[in-house]
């Protein structure tokens, strides 16, 4: 009789062991969550923002937080025009006005001009015209760069020759344009342009001396009468004024373009120097630079000759020069 062998058995019972193992190791996998599907966890979604509370009985809501990128608006012009309410509406997509000429976007408006001032390029200063007077011929002017008369009477038809007022720059084509103080050059600038208008005989009485302030500009101002030898001439007056600062040493170099301007007021019996007028006027004295002028275009056609002198600047053929101004060969 024969027994069967027990290591046979147990081999044929393990198949079906392992077949078990792999079976729930399968099953396993399949009822899990794989533990490589993402390589970060989903992030959760946000939480929605908690409502604004109700506000209490009886007291208006909270207004509403302003957006953060929302820039402020613009701040209202006080010197702008108000707005007409009966204006209509501009159309949709109009672009906005330009700026005013001369300004920046954005930028503010120019002060409007003070009534009267006059800018004075040759000289290089402005100034405002008294009441009265008017702005007269200067291109015949021994000193200065600007002369004004007194306008003419009511029923008058010529201005007074006696009264005149001299306007420029202080530089040494005047002996006071030499002076360091501004008294000084008062003083001197009185004496001379009293010989120089009124080269006559006589005596000078009622001197006086003024501080004068033009802006940040210090000056002084200085006043005489002169009682001429001639009995049946009327007394003569001057006023003269310097504002500026005075050059920071005698070079020619720092004298070529001083910052100090002077007033010269002539005046006589019959027509006085307004004193007070004349401290306003030289008080009303301010630097001014011209602007630049505009750039030359080279393709620009020649500017046509002047009718009262028509030969100025176009060339003369020579044909009867002497044999010795002949080129050689």
């Amino acid at each position: 009789m024969r027994h069967p062998d027990a290591r046979t058995s147990a081999r044929k019972r393990l198949p079906k062991s392992l077949t078990a193992a792999v079976a729930g190791a399968a099953a396993a996998a399949i009822a899990l969550p794989s533990a490589i599907s993402y390589a970060d966890p989903v992030p959760p979604a946000p939480a929605p923002a908690p409502a604004p509370a109700p506000a209490p009985v009886g007291e208006p809501a909270p207004a509403p937080a302003p957006a953060v990128d929302a820039p402020p608006p613009p701040a209202a012009d006080p010197a702008a025009p108000p707005a007409d309410p009966n204006a209509p509406p501009p159309p949709p997509g109009a672009p906005a006005a330009p700026p005013a000429p001369g300004t920046a976007a954005g930028a503010a408006p120019a002060p409007p001009a003070e009534p009267g001032r006059v800018n004075n390029d040759a000289g290089g200063f402005s100034y405002v015209v008294p009441q009265g007077w008017k702005i007269a011929d200067a291109t015949q002017l021994s000193y200065g760069q600007a002369l004004l008369t007194k306008a003419p009477a009511a029923g008058a038809e010529q201005a007074p020759s006696d009264t005149s007022v001299l306007l420029g720059r202080l530089d040494l084509k005047l002996f006071a344009g030499a002076e360091s103080d501004n008294g000084k050059a008062a003083n001197r600038l009185a004496s001379d342009m009293g010989e120089f208008f009124m080269p006559f005989p006589g005596t000078r009485v009622g001197q006086e001396t003024t501080a004068l302030t033009a802006g940040s500009l210090p000056g002084a101002a200085s006043f005489y009468e002169v009682k001429f030898t001639d009995t049946g001439k009327p007394n003569g007056q001057i006023w003269a004024g310097v504002v500026g600062n005075p050059p920071p040493d005698a070079t020619i170099r720092s004298q070529r373009n001083p910052q100090r301007w002077f007033v010269v007021w002539l005046g006589s019996g019959n027509h006085p120097v307004d004193k007070a007028a004349a401290v306003t006027l030289a008080q009303s004295i301010r630097p001014w630079t011209p602007p630049p002028p505009p750039p030359v275009d080279p393709n620009a056609p020649p500017k046509p000759a002047d009718p009262a002198h028509p030969m100025v600047g176009v060339p003369v053929p020579v044909t009867n020069a002497p044999p010795e101004m002949a080129p050689a060969g």
